[in-house]
């Protein structure tokens, strides 16, 4: 009898270790606190039930095999309250090793965002200090001391103020979209006076979609580089680039003139997709075609999170 109490036990034990480990596993987006509290009561209903059916069952078998009396209500009473604190001490020691394995999990996992976030920063900020784009915009100022000292002076500020942001924020997750969108026309008039008329932009983004947003720092910054990079522009070969908002995107579409010695690694765009990825669950939309280019960035509402 005492073999078959203790075996009793032991399939009340495993009954509620694995139903809250299931528990524990499922995503309840709106309340982690009722998943806490889901994840203690349920086992607990859970083992008191397996617990007071095995006592019902080995109940009969005894009847029949020993003579004894078979199962009663006060019988069953007994072994429902059993089961009740058996479940209790059970699920509650589960619940506390379950929540603290959770919470250091937790712990290494916000390390390892960081972690991630600085990586990727640090990755974007070596892309837009890479050699080739600063001698672009050194030979413009050169051409342009000589013709325009005042267009190259003016070139000379939009290219100052660019690097000072890119220092300024290449550690932070997130800025108001505002600022960004700031610097990201200061460089296209860079590019304007790089290109002239080979380079030509339509702005149709509605501030209003911009009020209290914001976007992973230089973003916009890389992906009007990556138009660059992978079009030829000159005066055989115009690009005309788009700008337009909804609520939660930025929308950039541009036709497309790929260079022909152009190596497409595409490192600059995925690594904007991964910066997204680490941030929110909104993802970054890219559509091509022959003759365009189509990406649509998340605009982040930092005060719904």
């Amino acid at each position: 009898m005492n073999t078959l109490l203790v075996l009793m036990a032991f399939v009340c034990l495993e009954s509620v270790w694995h139903t809250q480990r299931r528990l524990f596993r499922q995503k309840i987006q709106r309340s982690p606190y009722l998943k806490n509290v889901l994840a203690f009561i349920i086992p607990v209903l859970v083992g008191t039930a397996i617990y007071s059916l095995c006592f019902y069952l080995f109940k009969w078998l005894d009847h029949y095999l020993l003579g004894s009396e078979p199962p009663l209500r006060p019988h069953m009473i007994s072994a429902a309250l059993i089961g009740l604190l058996l479940s209790l001490i059970f699920g509650l020691i589960l619940w506390m090793v379950t929540w603290k394995d959770a919470y250091y999990q937790a712990i290494i996992k916000n390390e390892s965002y960081k972690a991630r976030i600085v990586d990727a920063n640090l990755h974007l900020l070596r892309t837009q200090l890479d050699p080739h784009f600063i001698f672009n915009n050194f030979n413009t100022i050169y051409y342009l001391v000589d013709e325009n000292p005042e267009v190259a002076k003016k070139f000379l500020k939009n290219v100052s103020n660019i690097y000072r942001h890119i220092l300024k924020n290449s550690k932070e997750n997130l800025i108001p979209v505002g600022e960004e969108m700031e610097v990201m026309m200061q460089y296209i008039e860079v590019l304007k006076e790089r290109f002239g008329t080979a380079f030509h932009v339509e702005n149709r983004i509605d501030q209003i979609h911009l009020e209290q947003k914001h976007i992973p720092p230089l973003v916009l910054h890389e992906l009007i580089e990556n138009v660059v990079k992978h079009n030829q522009i000159d005066k055989e070969n115009h690009l005309r680039l788009e700008l337009f908002s909804d609520e939660g995107y930025l929308m950039f579409s541009n036709t497309r003139t790929p260079k022909a010695t152009s190596h497409n690694t595409k490192s600059g765009l995925q690594n904007i997709v991964e910066r997204y990825d680490l941030l929110t669950e909104s993802k970054v939309k890219v559509q091509q075609s022959d003759a365009i280019f189509f990406v649509k960035v998340p605009l982040i509402d930092c005060t719904q999170k």
